[in-house]
């Protein structure tokens, strides 16, 4: 194969950048983006902030085209959407929508449905670039707002049918992270030689948001500022079509729906017919051009935090379109074939695939708000309604009500006991009476088909591919009680939600003993504002029973004696609503509240470590937890920093998931100093990969092997030697475990456990797991374990691996000298979805150092 130099292969490519401009049928004084921005889709990166001044300039240039800020972004960079459409269409916009969110009500008739679609134009949302480095969508984003504001011939008639909303950057923060790198990596032309420095992104790469969390993952957790923003708008909308625009490997070609299995049971057919006739109108597209694609491989519909399942389940058809690119590509890239791929050869697919959808929307316009309407008609077939029974504190419960009402689902509360044969999620006994305060989820609402989806006990999988996790049910999540089945709660009255009550908060009372505060996550942000006042808490090492009124192992004591100012502290912490004021220090069952088996809670100094080394989305959900969910302040140390960072400042040092270059990054000595440092008296706290590698490094904790049944059997080693590639592939599948709850024992007594166990079953976690766990052994504590007749809770697993992983501890603490390593064989915090997890983690950060 003949090379040229990279200088010439510059060259030539700076000569191909330049796109011919398709026929126009009107429209002909909208700037084009390089009349606005000087330069040509494809010649270098548009930054975040030049994307939103060319829509800018084409919304003064054209009635056609109106842009909305709808938030900003964490460092302040605006998100807007510019909705495109006829004039006539923005002074009716109103009344649009109004009959637009009318379908979406399960009680429209089909004979108004009809009448609607009669009329109604069809509302398309395009999202570009909620992964920062998968460049091109927002280049192409220019192009279709250019397209549609002067009606270029491609998309000719496009807005008699269609009211467009384009998002063009999702993902403002990661965008121009990975386009600032790009300018200064570069020299004066695109090298395309994958050597080159301008194909490899620095930690963490610009995929990410401000806090590192891949926000394609987080449109059901809604974690994430940018995601609360977007998602606030979509009441507004409720568009029937919405395309994810993403990039993949820069050796593949482009991937557009029908999607790959396995598929969410909940979608009805019209929504797998429609995701296939938008991928013949982009084949023709592609066709005609001579482009490769693929369609119905790699990109399932299955779990429901992506953009293009949570529209789905919404009635819409979301769909994600990936084209070869990603953060490698940069301006151009030799490909393994040698071909060499340019942005604007990215872009102008991206370009086509909007083109042809927008068309397919236009001309399936009646059609398909019939359908949209159909969806929401029979939101509730074959989905059960949802009971939720909150515990004694109702924490778990209202914030998994908070999280499902910020999601639009409507849920009622129970305001009368009532009776029902509904049956209860694994690992909860049965019961027919239900109290007041129950929660009822019903399927029968615009977003059942998402609120079941979220809250079933599990969503059947038939394929043996997933893409992401298999188990997410958020009653296990969260450990709130939950049963389910068609027509539960009928019997009982309900009071519609709009939002959870908060705690009022009293008066606190002077001369009293002290304050006790029950155990939970809900708390721990107050509780680091009052530590961080120089208060004095004591953690309570069992039950107790005080003034009538029985406290959990785990209880805080707030002591007036040690605490000079308290009613000060307390109000100024927020913490009057969850206190329980007590006048006496002696119990009447149980220690006493000045007992010596308490220990003392301090804030502690507290390091993470970061950089290269170590996953960026793991570092991410640990800064964002500390930072926003408890307010604790900590130091982010690099992982090669660890053998020169004086670590006898910090008592608590957290290593989050790990990458493969984590032990290079560290090396000998700073292994040496990390283990020094925990002898010395110092609190590990590692999660995940980090969890196996430095416990057997540091605190000599085995992982949990799988047996080699077939011994010396030859017979067997050559069976499975002599597999065809469809049985390995198989087989290979049965050996994954992709996210699957499991219920896990919990030992209620150990202070790292206060306030984890699910509601009314204090001795047990159901926990998210990859299906790793450690040796158990009687030198170390297993706060968390899989007990020995371990049985699947949701999602995927093989009666092999639930063996393998029976009575194998999932959470340790390990004595290491004079201190201590607490271990988490998978990481608690995972995306911000597993609220049960919080508990365990603010314990082994607050609690830990003196557990």
């Amino acid at each position: 194969m003949t090379r040229r130099s990279a200088g010439s292969v510059g060259l030539v490519l700076l000569a191909m950048l330049a796109m011919p401009a398709p026929s126009l049928t009107g429209q002909s004084s909208v700037p084009s983006p390089q009349d606005v921005l000087g330069y040509g889709i494809g010649e270098r990166f548009t930054d975040a902030r030049e994307v939103v001044s060319y829509f800018q300039a084409l919304a003064e240039a054209s009635d056609r085209v109106v842009v909305e800020e709808y938030g900003r972004s964490l460092e302040g960079r605006p998100l807007v959407q510019a909705i495109i459409a006829l004039p006539e269409y923005h002074r009716r916009l109103p009344e649009i929508l109004a009959l637009n969110r009318e379908l979406t009500n399960p009680e429209t008739s089909p004979a108004r449905a009809a009448e609607i679609a009669t009329t109604n134009p069809t509302v398309v949302y395009f999202s570009y670039g909620i992964h920062g480095n998968e460049s091109s969508s927002s280049e192409a984003a220019l192009w279709t707002a250019w397209d549609l504001a002067r009606e270029a011939t491609e998309v000719a008639g496009v807005l008699e049918q269609v009211v467009v909303v384009l998002d063009p950057v999702v993902n403002p923060d990661g965008r121009d992270r990975y386009v600032h790198f790009f300018r200064q990596a570069m020299g004066r032309q695109p090298n395309p030689r994958m050597a080159s420095r301008e194909h490899r992104e620095p930690w963490p790469g610009g995929r990410f948001n401000h806090y590192l969390f891949d926000l394609n993952r987080d449109w059901a957790w809604m974690s994430q500022h940018e995601t609360r923003a977007r998602l606030a708008t979509w009441q507004r909308w409720n568009p029937q079509v919405h395309v994810d625009f993403h990039e993949m490997s820069y050796a593949s070609s482009y991937f557009f729906f029908p999607a790959a299995p396995p598929i969410n049971p909940a979608y009805p057919s019209h929504t797998l017919e429609w995701g296939r006739r938008f991928g013949e109108g982009n084949a023709r597209a592609f066709d005609e051009r001579g482009w490769l694609y693929y369609t119905g491989e790699d990109f399932d519909l299955f779990y429901p935090g992506y953009g293009d399942s949570w529209p789905s389940l919404l009635g819409a058809i979301g769909m994600t379109y990936e084209q070869a690119g990603g953060g490698v590509a940069g301006l151009a890239v030799e490909r393994p074939d040698g071909s060499t791929l340019t942005l604007a050869d990215r872009a102008s697919r991206h370009r086509t695939t909007g083109q042809a959808t927008l068309r397919t929307a236009a001309q399936g316009r009646e059609a398909f708000l019939t359908s949209f309407a159909d969806f929401h008609r029979t939101v509730d077939d074959g989905m059960p309604d949802i009971l939720l029974v909150p515990g004694g504190s109702r924490e778990r419960a209202e914030a998994l009500v908070s999280l499902l009402l910020d999601q639009g689902i409507e849920v009622e509360e129970a305001v009368e006991p009532f009776r029902s044969q509904a049956e209860s999620h694994q690992g909860w006994e049965g019961r027919e009476a239900f109290p007041v305060g129950t929660y009822r989820v019903r399927a029968r609402q615009p977003r059942g088909r998402l609120a079941i989806t979220l809250l079933r006990p599990e969503v059947f999988l038939d394929a043996t591919f997933s893409y992401d996790i298999t188990g997410w049910s958020l009653p296990y999540a969260y450990g709130v009680e939950a049963h389910w089945g068609d027509g539960a709660g009928d019997q009982g009255s309900w009071r519609a939600m709009e939002e959870v009550a908060q705690p009022v908060a009293g008066a606190t009372e002077e001369g009293v003993f002290g304050y006790l505060l029950p155990p939970g996550f809900r708390t721990s942000a107050r509780l680091v504002e009052f530590l961080k006042d120089d208060g004095k808490v004591y953690a309570l090492p069992d039950s107790f029973t005080i003034q009538g009124r029985h406290f959990p192992r785990g209880t805080l004591l707030l002591p007036r004696e040690r605490n000079p100012e308290l009613e000060g502290k307390v109000a100024a912490a927020g913490l009057q609503p969850y206190l329980q004021p007590v006048t006496t220090g002696l119990s009447d069952g149980g220690p006493d509240l000045g007992t010596g088996g308490s220990s003392v809670m301090e804030l502690p100094s507290l390091a993470v470590l970061t950089g290269e080394g170590i996953s960026p989305t793991a570092y991410g959900t640990h800064w964002f937890f500390l930072e926003e969910r408890m307010g604790i302040p900590f130091d982010a140390v690099q992982v090669r920093e660890v053998r020169s960072t004086p670590l006898g400042d910090y008592d608590v040092l957290v290593v989050p998931s790990t990458s493969g270059s984590f032990v290079r990054e560290l090396g000998d000595d700073g292994m040496q100093r990390l283990e020094a440092w925990v002898r010395g008296g110092g609190t590990l706290v590692a999660v995940s990969n980090a969890a196996f590698l430095l416990g057997e490094r540091i605190a000599e904790v085995a992982e949990r092997e799988a047996v080699d049944e077939d011994g010396d059997d030859r017979d067997a080693r050559l069976a499975k030697a002599l597999r065809s590639r469809e049985e390995r592939e198989l087989e290979r599948w049965a050996d994954r475990i992709p996210g699957t709850i499991l219920r896990l024992a919990l030992d209620p007594g150990h202070s790292l456990a206060a306030g984890a166990g699910a509601d009314g079953l204090p001795d047990t976690y159901f926990g998210l797991s990859t299906g790793r766990g450690f040796e158990p052994e009687d030198r170390f504590e297993s706060v968390a374990w899989f007990p020995d007749t371990l049985e699947r809770v949701s999602g995927v697993i093989s009666e092999a691996n639930l063996e393998r992983m029976a009575q194998s501890s999932w959470m340790v603490r390990v004595p290491v000298g004079s201190g201590r390593a607490i271990l988490f064989a998978d990481d608690p915090l995972f995306r911000m979805l597993w609220y049960s997890g919080f508990s365990l983690y603010a314990n082994a950060i607050l609690r830990g150092p003196g557990s």
